[in-house]
């Protein structure tokens, strides 16, 4: 991804299947250009870290949305909802 499309309070799936697949949510965002998030889905689930902005946009692969029970791939014709 890129850097400039992270943004607070998204989340973010690595795309790998099976064991090693994350989600990701963006808590804080620094000035200094680090991002911290919080593991919401997959291993370590509820820490949280911070890394440069840069580092956490090439571990994301997409933005996701929780659906109900299912988290699903954010595209251009599936936005998140209206908050």
């Amino acid at each position: 991804m890129d850097e400039t499309e992270i943004k607070y309070g998204g989340c973010y799936s690595n795309g790998i299947y099976g064991n090693k697949w994350s989600v990701y949510q963006i808590t804080r965002e620094h000035a200094d250009g680090t991002v911290t998030f919080k593991i919401v889905a997959g291993a370590g689930r509820r820490k949280s870290a911070t890394l440069p902005r840069e580092e956490f946009a090439g571990w994301a692969k997409y933005e996701v949305a929780l659906k109900e029970n299912e988290w699903v791939k954010l595209t251009p014709d599936r936005y998140r909802d209206p908050e």
